[in-house]
């Protein structure tokens, strides 16, 4: 038996096409963001280590919404792969949300000492 692949029809081609073109738009901009903050905390020594390492996350989450936008938009140009082009694009969402779910446990991790230090510190200098 042959296997068929599914096509989009034409309204779902132009919502996925609207979609990659927004990602594109956003990716260029985080790029760039990216690449003048980099450039700022190279030129700036008092905040420039987290500049650069702030700039270097925007640039990696700039590239992976340009490479998932690159797969959305390949839906749409192509024939008889659509399934296998979405697969590809939500692969990189996932890298993309994965990226970011981790950058999020790691400052949640960050909030919780810095609040435990300054609850068991503050806490000590009032009893002075």
């Amino acid at each position: 038996m042959e296997s068929r692949e599914y096509e989009f029809s034409g309204s779902q081609n132009e919502l996925i096409k609207n979609l990659a073109d927004k990602m594109r738009f956003v990716a260029y901009f985080l790029i760039a963001a990216g690449v003048l903050s980099v450039i700022g905390g190279i030129f700036n020594l008092r905040t420039g280590l987290g500049a650069i390492i702030n700039g270097v996350v925007y640039i990696l989450i700039g590239v992976w919404t340009n490479s998932a936008s690159s797969a959305f938009r390949r839906i749409v140009e192509t024939s008889g792969s659509d399934i296998e082009n979405l697969m590809g694009a939500l692969g990189e969402l996932r890298k993309l949300y994965t990226l970011q779910y981790w950058l999020l446990i790691i400052a949640l991790v960050f909030t919780a000492i810095a609040l435990v230090f300054t609850v068991i510190f503050g806490v000590a200098t009032v009893g002075r």
